[in-house]
Parts: C-alpha cells; structure tokens; sequence
C-alpha cells in the first residue's frame, strides 16, 4: 500500500500541472515527444519502472526500452515503450504508444497500430496514452481496423487518475510490482473467451487467433499458392523439388520483411516488386543484391528458383503474395514478433510437404510427421529451463575466450528453438562478462554504446560459428535452424553496423553456417552402406552421416561439452524394417517395442565429452516400461542422473498425449562417482525459478533389474507401499473381457449370459447392469475365455478411468473387452472383498496415480493396464497376528456393508433416503481408508499428503 500511494500522490501532482497548462498541453504545437518527458515518463516512474534508466544502466539489462522516434526512409516506428521483467528482457510483457494530447485517441488507426504491436508480441494487452487520457487495449485479436474500436477494455480521462480506486486498477495492474507478480496474465483470464470455432479460426471480422496461428496459416496458404504456380510453369519439378522451391521462396521474403522491420535496410524491397521489371524479377534480382551483401543460405544461389531455365511465375499471383506480405497491408511485424515465436511457427510448417501429381497439387503432413501423431514443438520456458541447466552450468565462472573453445549441439534441431537459446544465452552472458572487463571488451573489438561496452556483429559471428552446431535429416529444417539462427544474430543491429562489416572488414555480413548446421542422420552412420546393401533411392532417404566424418575436431577432442534438444516419439511398428535392422545392430537401447527417443538419449551420451552434459524432454514411459529397461541401464552405466522434472502436467506439448520430463545427465565413466551421486527431482514445474526438489542417491537404483521410478523419489509414503513384497498379480489372475461379433449381442430368447459394458462401473464396489445379454459361444467369439472364469467372484475395473471404480461380482456376468477382472489364484486366506477395498482406497488410488506416470492419458484419466495393476503392492496378512486379522475382517465386513448400502442407492425414490445411503457410503471409505493406512503404517503426516492435505513429500 506505501508504493501505491507514493505513486498517487506523484500522480496527483502531474494531474495538477496538466490541469493548470491544459490550454497548452491540448494545442497541437504540444508535440509527442514533450508529451512523454513531462508527463508519460513520470507517470510510469510513479508506477515503479526505471524508465530513466538511473538503476538499469546496461542496455542490454534495461526492464523500459523507451524508443527515440528514429526511422529510416518510409520505415514504420516502433512502439515508444515496451516493458518487461529482469532477467527476461526480450520478452515483452505490455508496449504502450504514446500520441499528443491535441489528438484523438478514440481512433481506429490508433488503436490498430496498437493492438499490432501487442498481438505480434503475443502480449494480452497493450495501452494507448496522451496522458490527457490512458486506454487499455485487448490485443489478443488479430489486427483489425474495422474492429480495433471495439478491443478497448478500460479508458481514463487524466481528472479520474485523483480517484484513488480508479488508479489502484490502473496500478495494481501495470505497476512494475504488480507484473511481476502476474497481473498481465491474471487479467487477461478475466477477459470474455473468444466463442465459436469461426471466431478461433479467425474465420469471421475481428476474429480471435494468435500470432503463431496466424502467421503460420499465412505460410501454409502461400506455400500452396506458390506450388501451383511453379507447378503450372514448369510441370517437370516433382514433389520434393516444389517443397525446396517454394521453401527457398518463402525464407527470403520473410528475411526482406525482417531486414525492413527492423530498420537494417532502410528500403521497402517487398512494396516495391513490380516496379522496374516483373515481380518475379524484381524478386530475384533483389536476392542476388542481398546475396553478395549478407552472405547465408537464404540468398544463395539456388539450382531451381535462381535457374535461367525456370520459368517465371504467374506475375499476378505472386504480386498477390507479395502485396499480402508488404509491410503497407500485413498485420506482422518481424521487428516485434520474437525469434522463438517465429521458431515455433515453422517447427509446424516443416511437419507438411508438399505432393504434387500431373494434375493436383496439395500439402500434407509428412509421414513421419504423421507416425509420431503430428509435430511436438517445445514451449519456450522448458527450452530456457534446459539451456540454463547445461550450457548455463558450463560457462559459469569462464572467460569468453575460455568459452569459444566449448562445442554445444541439438542432434535433432527441428526449426532450431534450442540452439537459437543457446545463442541468446551465449550472447548475454559474454555480453555481460565484458561490461565487467572493460579494458579486454576494448581489446577484443567490443562497441562502446550508450555508456557500455557491447558485443560487435563480428563477435556474435564468432560465437556463432564456435559454439553452435546443429543436425537434422530434414533439409529443410536445416535451412530454417540456419534462417532463425541468422535472424537472431542480427536482431540487434542497425544498418551501420551492418554495413561495418564489409566496410572495415571486407566480409559478407552473415557468417556461413555450412559446417556447423548439416543435413544428416544422427542415428545412422554410414556403414550401412557397407557392401551397397541398399539402392540409391533407398541411401538418399537414409541420409547416413558420421559425427567423425562431420565434426572431425570435436570428436577427435573427444566430443561436445552438451547436447539439448526435443528428441523425435517414434515407435518401433512405425520405423521401416532397414532402420530397425540397423537400430537393433548398433544401439544396445533398442530393446522391445522401444520409441527412437531411447535411441537418441544413447547416442548423446556417445557424443559427449566425460563429464559434458546432455539434457532432453523425452516422454516418461522409459522409466518403468519394459522397452525402457536397457535405456535405464545405459543411463545409469554412463551417467549421473543430475536433475529430472517431471512436467507432465503442464500441457507442454498442447493437445497430445504424452507426458513428458525433463532429462539432465553428466556423462561419466568413474563408477564410484556415479554411484554416489544424488539425483535431484521434481514434479512440480508452476514456478521455473523456486523449483522444489527432493533428492535420492542413484545408486538406489542399481538393483531390480535397473528399475526404478523416479516419480517416488523423497515420497516415504510410497516407499513403504513399495516394501510389500507380494504384489497383486501374485494374488490374483488379472485378464479382460471378450470382444463378439454384433450379432452375438441381441438380446433374444436365447441370448442368456448377462454381460456388462464400461459405463456399467460407474462407481466402485457395486455395477449397475445395464440388460444386456449376450449368446457367448466360445468357438465364435474373438479373444474368447471359458465361460468358467467368468463364473467365480471376481473383482471388475474399467481400462481407462478416474479411479479404479473395483466392482466386486459374484453372480457370474461376463463383460466386455473395455473392462479387467481378477480372481484369486492363490489362496493365502486373503478375501477378494478385502482386495476390493484395498484396491478402492484412497492410498491405493494415489499410489497408482504416482507409480505409474506411464498410465496417464489426459484429463485426469488413467489407463488401468493389467501390467500396471498386476504391480501393485499388496499388504500380506499374517493370521497369526490377532491385530492385521482384525483388520483384514474389519475391511471384509466394510466392503459387505457397502455392498448393501451401494445396492439400496440403486432403488431408493426419495431424496432423504438418497441423502443417508450417500453419507453411510462415504462413512464406511473414510473407515476403509483409515484400516488400510495402519495396515501399510503411514504416519498422519504422509496420510495428509496422500490426502492432498500438506504439500511435502
């Protein structure tokens, strides 16, 4: 409350001033930027941000990036402020734009301008201010002038800024403390939710869609427009030289775009094609200029696109595309819109090719694209969290010269998201370093600006060609890691220092990136072309590569100091029989029905130094899958087990079901250090700077066969469920029901045998049978079992639940396929109903829930597989302990009564009955509960956090 009212009454004094001059603040001569000195600038200064830059000297290092108005040729200016929070100073949490207060703010072209700076930035909102007053903009829709009017969220005239309440709503939202604290976010939560699947699609006027979305719906539909007139031209070019083509096409207009927006050229070049000659023309010509300029894959000369023998394209079309791109009609700004972002965009757009027959040409997924069930990009926070614990742990304490001599690699670099933060990292880092160097950062040709010394263009040219290297099979991936990486190397400049290179060093600005980013098979060397074993065609799809071959002195040095990166989820049945010969040949990890994540995770410890670092987001199954068993071995053969976190919970890759964690693992071939080594870990990734971690030492871990769940380390609760020798599965036969033909299932005269169907387990102990029969002939009926074994007491469990929901049956139903059943098939004197409780309390669900991450599927459903039921520890009675004997007939007298209680739920009419049977239900759990806690002697404290009661572990 002190710093909202130090504010108010700064506030109060700026009111004042404007009030008594008003006459001359509202004149036109009052121009913008005086506007902002005397009043703008303080205004935020109240609300707690160095706009002044009196703390935050480092321009590199500055939370308010206030813009001076400076513009090049017809270039548009940039937002005058943009705000963020240390020590993400590229990510933009609000811009405001400032205008004279003699001008309207209430204005379509205002509010566009506004809102485009906040959408391509990915920012909720944006502001909108004269002083004289202060708009709140929802920028969350695309771009619209005929709707821009209708995105304001709150507007102030500068007489209500005296209103206390209204400017704590101002405060409490924009004030430095408050967006720290998340009030951007938490505010835009409480904005109306676009409705509709038009409005998401952004299929009608002002619909809602994100700049990621939207851009990338942008490329889709000029990468069509593109192959079908490249095609209709010259029909010749197949499939595969139409996706190069139009690739090729499509990264140089967005780096011209780039190059304009962010004011390192000072000309239009995509508004003005058509101007001298064609389009076409103008387009290439400009390439070829920019080509001897900036140097790279982009501009190079390409065989197809740059061929004299290529025919032009359709002139109008590709005006079209051109005019839609221009920085005069596009939405986008590529001086805004983050480098991860676009990153993002075209991890999604190299998932689809482009197919292309005598008579059609389409875009589609590629198949490996879609074997793996679509394109898994990794959201930014993981990406940085990954960086910051293994390339951010090497150069800790070194010298930049120290650092160029480190090798960091992503082996699978899709659109190269990691290696771009890698770069930043390197780059902000040094950066730093030598702005407490100075004497060496003047030395080492270091550019002193603004009052600091700051990193040249030739130097994060060198860092960039030392430290960065990059893999992927997908040509085109690699030209994209190449683009983005050189899209970030210039992200800071301007065009003088540009042209610096070539005037005091006579070198083409951008580096070549030729040896450091490569096109190539991580996985397959090229010894399996040992003896021609395969064809041509065969070879090229293969790709074979060796790191040796490749990267000779980093592996002749004894390999890279880290490996990062998202890993490709492809299963075994998906994998062609030439790879998978080959897999089995070379990788001791290809056990089973492995996912080729395993393989990757092996061949980067192969890769590393001793003692370097690898850290992946890979899915958990590994951990306790039988696939995952020579994985887990490797691992703790070769490594320490540094870190795991556990974010399968967050939606980190949005509406795909898979449940990943996060790796980190220090190669080592010492023994006794591995063994002594303790494991850090977390389930819980909300805050990525105060992680809570619990520990555990690995050499736990080597016995039982190499497995081990991490998801149990520091849970002593789990811990002793897990000191239950006898498992389920030794008790019990687990199996599941049948799957008939249809004509089996009508219920005629002769159709006797009662069966049940999922939704029939709707709760636990007892089912409500829906009525259906069925004529169960076992000769006929697919996965068919003796009608015998339905006939005993059993206990029934849906395969895919929210708990386990066991139904105890004995009077013989049969069921279906999508429901499991054990029966006793070792008489230890334990009753099938004392398992129905155990298996229905609330100990048992958490345990399961925790144990087995593998079962997870979405939506707080868990997949009741019988190898994961069969391992569930089970508390063996000794009858000659008077006190587990009472429990265990205590829990069977339980279960009787719930049986009761659950059958008149089934039959009563009137709400207080409802009432009673319900409360006597939920009574006998809580008893249940209670017996089986003592049974696996959990203490109150570990009963709370199964209860979700204490947060510890």
């Amino acid at each position: 409350m002190e710093n909202f009212d130090s504010a108010f009454a700064i506030v109060t004094g700026l009111v004042k001033d404007f009030k008594e001059n008003e006459k001359r603040y509202l004149s036109p001569e009052y121009q913008e930027a005086e506007v902002r000195r005397d009043f703008i600038d303080k205004f935020f200064e109240a609300l707690g941000w160095d706009v002044y830059h009196s703390k935050q000297k480092n321009p590199y290092e500055q939370e308010v990036k206030v813009e001076k108005g400076v513009s090049i040729g017809k270039a548009q200016k940039r937002a005058d402020y943009s705000f963020c929070i240390s020590p993400n100073y590229r990510d933009t949490k609000f811009y405001v734009e400032a205008k004279k207060p003699s001008k309207n703010l209430y204005n379509p072209d205002y509010y566009f301008q506004a809102i485009r700076y906040g959408w391509n930035a990915n920012t909720p909102i944006v502001i909108l201010t004269d002083f004289e007053e202060f708009h709140i903009i929802d920028s969350r829709f695309k771009p619209d002038i005929r709707t821009a009017l209708d995105r304001q969220i709150e507007r102030y005239h500068y007489s209500e800024y005296l209103d206390k309440e209204k400017l704590s709503r101002i405060y409490y939202l924009l004030s430095r403390e408050a967006v720290e604290n998340n009030s951007i976010d938490k505010r835009a939560a409480e904005l109306p939710k676009p409705r509709g699947k038009a409005l998401q699609k952004g299929l009608i006027k002002g619909g809602y869609q994100s700049i990621d979305e939207s851009f990338l719906e942008e490329l889709d539909e000029i990468r069509l427009m593109l192959a079908k007139i490249f095609k209709k031209n010259n029909p010749g070019l197949t499939s595969e030289e139409l996706t190069e083509a139009t690739q090729r096409t499509i990264d140089r207009l967005v780096f011209m775009r780039f190059l304009e927006d962010k004011l390192i050229e000072g000309e239009h070049f995509v508004n003005e094609f058509g101007k001298r000659n064609s389009v076409w023309k103008d387009f290439i010509t400009t390439s070829k200029r920019l080509d001897v300029k900036y140097n790279g894959v982009v501009f190079k000369n390409h065989p197809i696109i740059d061929s004299p023998t290529f025919k032009e394209t359709d002139d109008s079309n590709f005006r079209l595309i051109c005019e839609r791109l221009s920085y005069e009609n596009t939405p986008y700004d590529f001086n805004i819109i983050p480098i991860h972002i676009l990153g993002s965009i075209y991890e999604r757009f190299l998932g689809k090719i482009i197919h292309a027959t005598d008579k059609q040409v389409r875009i589609e997924e590629k198949l490996e694209v879609r074997k793996a069930g679509g394109v898994y990009y990794t959201v930014l926070y993981i990406v940085r969290y990954i960086v910051v614990n293994t390339i951010g742990k090497i150069i800790e304490g070194k010298t930049p010269k120290e650092i160029s001599k480190l090798r960091f690699i992503d082996i699978s670099c899709g659109s190269g998201s990691f290696l771009i933060i890698i770069f930043d990292t390197l780059l902000h880092y040094i950066g730093k370093w030598y702005q407490e160097h100075p004497e060496q950062a003047k030395k080492d040709g270091c550019i002193f600006k603004e009052g600091q010394w700051v990193l040249s263009l030739k130097q994060k040219r060198e860092i960039l060609l030392n430290n960065i290297y990059g893999v992927d099979i997908d040509s085109q991936a690699v030209e994209v890691t190449q683009l983005s990486l050189f899209l970030k190397l210039l992200e800071d400049e301007t065009t003088a220092t540009a042209n610096e290179m070539q005037v005091l060093f006579k070198e083409k600005i951008l580096p070549d990136l030729s040896k450091n980013i490569v096109c190539g098979n991580s996985l397959i060397g090229t010894d399996i072309y040992d003896g021609n074993m395969f064809p041509t065609v065969e070879e090229r799809k293969i790709n074979a590569m060796n790191f040796e071959d490749v990267f000779p002195e980093i592996m002749k040095n004894g390999g890279f100091d880290a490996i990062v990166g998202n890993p490709p989820y492809v299963r075994k049945d998906t994998i062609d029989n030439i790879n998978k010969i080959y897999f089995e040949k070379i990788y001791f990890s290809s056990f089973k029905q492995y996912d080729i994540y395993v393989l990757f995770l092996e061949k980067a410890l192969k890769l590393l130094k001793d003692e370097g670092l690898v850290s992946y987001i890979v899915s958990n199954k590994f951990l306790i899958s039988d696939y995952g068993k020579n994985i887990r071995k490797y691992i703790l053969d070769n490594s320490e087990i540094k870190i795991v976190v556990d974010v399968s919970y967050d939606n980190v890759f949005k509406d795909a079901s898979i449940y990943p964690l996060i790796l980190v693992l220090k190669r080592q071939t010492k023994s006794e250090l591995r063994d002594n080594n303790y494991i850090f870990y977390s389930d819980n990734m909300k805050d990525i700077n105060g992680i809570k971690f619990v520990t555990q030492r690995q050499s736990s871990f080597l016995k039982d066969d190499y497995s081990f769940s991490l998801t149990s380390i520091g849970k002593k609760w789990v811990d002793k469920v897990d000191n239950n020798k006898i498992l389920l599965g030794d008790i019990c036969q687990i199996t599941r029901g049948f799957r008939p033909p249809p004509e089996y299932l009508i219920n005629k005269n002769n159709s006797t045998e009662k069966y049940l169907i999922g939704k029939d387990l709707k709760t636990s102990y007892r089912f409500c049978w829906s009525g259906n029969k069925v004529k169960y002939l076992e000769n006929k009926i697919a996965e068919s079992k003796s009608i015998s074994i339905f006939k005993q007491p059993k206990i029934l469990f849906r395969d895919i639940s929210l708990k386990f929901n066991a139904c105890y049956d004995e009077d013989g139903f049969l069921c279906l396929k999508t429901i499991y059943f054990c029966y006793l098939k070792l008489n230890k004197g334990i009753s099938l109903k004392f398992l129905s409780g155990v298996l229905n309390c609330k100990l048992i669900n958490k345990y399961f829930e925790t144990k087995f991450s593998i079962a997870h599927i979405g939506g707080g459903y868990l997949r009741f597989r019988k190898q994961f039921v069969e391992k569930i520890p089970i508390k063996e009675i000794n009858f000659q302990n008077e006190i587990e004997k009472q429990s265990h007939d205590k829990i069977v007298q339980f279960v009787d009564q719930m049986l009761e209680a659950k059958k008149q739920l089934q039959t009563i009419t009137t709400d207080k009955d409802k009432t009673y049977y319900e409360r006597r239900c939920e009574s006998i759990d809580r008893q249940i509960d209670q017996l089986v806690y003592e049974l696996y002697g959990l203490t109150e404290e570990e009963i709370k956090i199964v209860e979700g009661k204490n947060n510890g572990s």
